[in-house]
């Protein structure tokens, strides 16, 4: 008896504790590529890797909504070649956890970068049907994980404001058999 109550306790844990964890899971969506491993020896790129992060971080945390979309794709290609600069280098072990927080918050925004380019691209199509590709709320999604990641490193940028998430759009209706007004 003692024993199928034991039995019954571990599978009940078991079960709450995988749920909990795929629900956290999802939370926060995964970033795209990761920092390179640890760097066993010297030497060690600590200093540029957190000079080129600053330096971005700075320049796009100013509390005013990211440039986002087709108009803005300087700013992509700007943040891209930053994040894919960083992953690239060796970071000490040291300075390790502190660098992935960074590499996170730039890949959550630069996904947020693309996702908002193929929304706005989808929003602004003028066909009678919203294929939904992009969601509000999948937006949304990529913006939170990358406030989440800010605020993880809030304490090595004081000054720094989280940016605004650009503005949802309408969809451009019209009725099928008349010309679209632009």
């Amino acid at each position: 008896m003692v024993m199928k109550k034991v039995l019954m306790i571990f599978f009940v844990l078991v079960v709450v504790g995988t749920t909990y964890g795929v629900a956290s899971m999802a939370t926060m969506p995964q970033v795209q590529l990761p920092l390179a491993p640890v760097a066993v020896t010297p030497p060690y790129d600590d200093e540029d890797f957190f000079n080129m992060a600053n330096g971005t971080i700075e320049e796009i945390c100013n509390g005013k909504i990211l440039p986002a979309g087709k108009m803005n794709d300087a700013v992509y290609d700007s943040l891209a070649s930053t994040y894919y600069s960083l992953i690239r280098m060796n970071i000490s072990e040291e300075n390790y956890p502190q660098a992935e927080k960074i590499v996170s918050f730039l890949s959550y925004t630069l996904t947020f970068l693309e996702k908002y380019d193929d929304y706005e691209t989808e929003k602004a199509k003028r066909i009678p049907v919203d294929m939904g590709l992009i969601t509000d709320n999948e937006l949304e999604s990529w913006y939170n994980a990358a406030e989440e990641a800010f605020l993880s490193l809030s304490d090595r940028y004081p000054n720094a404001k989280m940016y605004g998430m650009p503005p949802l759009l309408e969809r451009i209706d019209w009725i099928p058999g008349q010309f679209p007004v632009i």
